[in-house]
């Protein structure tokens, strides 16, 4: 859940499996996954009925389209988790290891913005998907290839809200560090 422990791609999971949430965030990047398994074996079969028998798949560019969100969204949160965001690091990394309290508390800041953004998506996109699901849309073309647009309303609903939950986390996290980083210098000074 840190920014540090995750650069450690040796280290080993937590013992026990960790959180309810961690477990999750986990087994939503590895739906991903099999997501982006699933789109490489469709647009694979797709060039090669297209180029082999002249027979395409219909749909393909629109399920590729519509994956792409879904794929994003499902791994957010763990990319967030795992501390595998791009971010700037010639600032920030550089200023927490000279000043630790400073930057963490700035990279607290940052996860604060981080949680405004991922909610105001979250909050946008629920009228999309309460309306996608009533008014039973779909995308394609009639009669050729259509799929109900629900699914992706729901993911990017859902990615957003465990990506702002996730960004809380990491804004606590740093915070509480930060506070630890200055209880000795504040103690040492009184005695």
């Amino acid at each position: 859940m840190s920014y540090e422990a995750a650069t450690d791609l040796e280290a080993a999971p937590p013992a026990g499996g960790g959180s309810i949430f961690g477990r999750l965030v986990e087994g939503l990047n590895a739906l991903g996954s099999v997501v982006i398994g699933l789109v490489m074996i469709l647009m694979c079969a797709d060039v090669l009925l297209r180029n082999l028998l002249n027979r395409p798949i219909d749909g393909v560019a629109e399920l590729v389209a519509t994956s792409i969100i879904v794929i994003v969204f499902l791994q957010l949160p763990a990319t967030l988790r795992n501390g595998r965001m791009s971010r700037a690091d010639l600032f920030i990394d550089p200023f927490v290891q000279r000043r630790p309290a400073a930057g963490r508390r700035l990279r607290a800041l940052f996860s604060v913005a981080g949680v405004f953004a991922c909610a105001v998506i979250a909050y946008a996109s629920w009228p999309m998907l309460r309306k996608a699901w009533s008014a039973d849309e779909f995308l394609g073309v009639e009669g050729v290839f259509t799929f109900p647009i629900w699914p992706m309303r729901l993911v990017v609903v859902v990615g957003a809200a465990l990506a702002a939950v996730q960004y809380v986390l990491l804004a606590v996290q740093d915070w509480t560090q930060a506070r630890q980083a200055t209880a000795p210098a504040s103690e040492e000074r009184h005695v």
